[in-house]
C-alpha cells in the first residue's frame, strides 16, 4: 500500500534553497528517525522502500524561505505505521534539525494519497502516455549513468521496484515484453547537470515525453507500472528527490 505524505518544516531563520541540496534532505529524512532499527528499515535494503519530492531545489536555488515542505512516498504499506510514529514523535517533543547553522523543526505532515497495488492494476489501459519528468532523471546503463527516456530502461527500473515491495509479480516473459512493447514517440526535454552535494554531481533529464504502448495485450500493465512510478520514482537517485514523474492521461 504505497503512500504520499507531505512534511511541513519550519526553521528559526532564513536559508537559500541551493543549501537545501539532495544529499542534505536525504540526511534530513532519515535524521527523522529516534529508533535506529526503523531507520535501518529503510536504508538497509537494496531497492530502497521510499522516495523523495523536493522541487524546490531544482525549480528555485536562489529562492530564500523560512519554511518548506518535503514529499516521502512510502512504498511498502508495513513501514507506514513505524514512520507516522516516528513522525509525531518528532512533532511531540519539539526535536530540531539543522541546516549549517540554521535549526529548523518538523511542523506537521498529512496524507497526500493513498494507493494498493490491486488498484494500480485495475489502471485503465490506453495506446498512448505522457510523463511529465519533473526532477532530473537518469538510468543506470551499464557503468554510466543514461540522462535519456529510453522506455526499455524505464521498464526495467519499474519493474525491478514493482516486484520487490508489491505482492503480485511480474514474471521475467512479461518483462520482456513489456520492455520491448512500450515504444519512445516523442519528447521535449532538456539535460541539467545538478550539484548533490560539493563533492558530486548528477546529470537527468527533465520535461515531457510521450510514449506508445504497441501491443493491446500489455496497456493495463504499463498503466499500472506508470501509476506506480508516481510513488515509488524512476531512475537513479530518488531517495534523493531525482527521478520524480508525473502520469498525464
Amino acid at each position: 500500500m504505497p503512500v504520499k505524505v507531505l512534511l511541513k518544516f519550519c526553521l528559526d531563520g532564513e536559508v537559500k534553497a541551493k543549501e537545501l541540496t539532495p544529499k542534505v534532505v536525504h540526511g534530513l529524512f532519515f535524521s527523522l528517525f529516534s529508533n535506529r532499527e526503523i531507520g535501518e528499515k529503510f536504508h538497509s535494503s537494496s531497492v530502497k522502500p521510499f522516495s523523495l519530492f523536493f522541487p524546490l531545489y531544482f525549480r528555485s536555488p536562489e529562492r530564500v524561505v523560512k519554511s518548506f515542505s518535503l514529499e516521502v512516498n512510502v512504498l511498502n504499506n508495513a513501514l507506514y505505521p513505524l514512520f507516522a510514529g516516528e513522525l509525531l514523535g518528532r512533532i511531540r517533543e519539539g526535536v530540531e534539525f539543522k541546516v549549517g547553522k540554521v535549526k529548523l523543526y518538523l511542523k506537521d505532515f498529512r496524507g497526500l494519497e493513498v494507493a494498493t497495488y490491486e488498484k494500480f492494476l485495475e489502471e485503465k489501459g490506453e495506446r498512448d502516455y505522457v510523463l511529465d519528468f519533473l526532477t532530473p532523471t537518469a538510468f543506470k546503463k551499464g557503468n554510466y549513468d543514461y540522462p535519456l527516456p529510453d522506455p526499455y530502461l524505464l521498464v526495467k527500473n519499474l519493474i525491478g521496484r514493482w516486484n520487490v515491495w508489491s505482492p503480485f509479480k511480474f514474471s521475467q516473459e512479461e518483462l520482456k515484453s513489456l520492455c520491448h512493447s512500450l515504444v519512445l514517440s516523442g519528447c521535449w526535454i532538456k539535460t541539467k547537470k545538478v550539484e548533490i552535494s560539493p563533492e558530486a554531481k548528477f546529470t537527468g533529464f527533465s520535461g515531457r515525453v510521450y510514449f506508445y504502448c504497441s501491443d493491446v495485450e500489455f496497456r493495463e500493465k504499463v498503466a499500472a507500472l506508470l501509476k506506480f512510478a508516481e510513488f515509488a520514482g524512476v531512475g537513479r537517485k530518488t531517495t534523493m528527490g531525482f527521478g520524480k514523474v508525473k502520469c498525464l492521461r
